[in-house]
């Protein structure tokens, strides 16, 4: 092994336990989560007033939920999954 063969970068492998993360996410997944992250606090807001429960309140926040899980299941399943497009670290 000489000096330069020394400071080259190694390439890692394929698969095993030192092989790099793939970063793919279920689309599906993600825009049920996405969905009941925005949904379920504005349901629970229009549900818990203190002047009743606010029926449009609440469809709003489902229909908000609603619009935001299926724009980014569409836009991930887009992607093939991946979030980032760059270099992986």
């Amino acid at each position: 092994m000489s000096d330069d063969d020394r400071w080259k970068r190694s390439e890692p492998p394929a698969r095993g336990p030192s092989a790099p993360n793939t970063m793919r996410f279920d689309p599906f997944a993600t825009g049920l989560g996405l969905f009941f992250a925005i949904a379920i606090p504005i349901v629970v807001v229009g549900y818990t007033r203190a002047a009743g429960p606010n029926g449009l309140i609440i469809v709003l926040g489902i229909v908000l939920g609603l619009v935001a899980g299926v724009l980014a299941a569409i836009w991930l399943a887009h992607r093939d999954g991946n979030l980032w497009g760059g270099p992986q670290l």
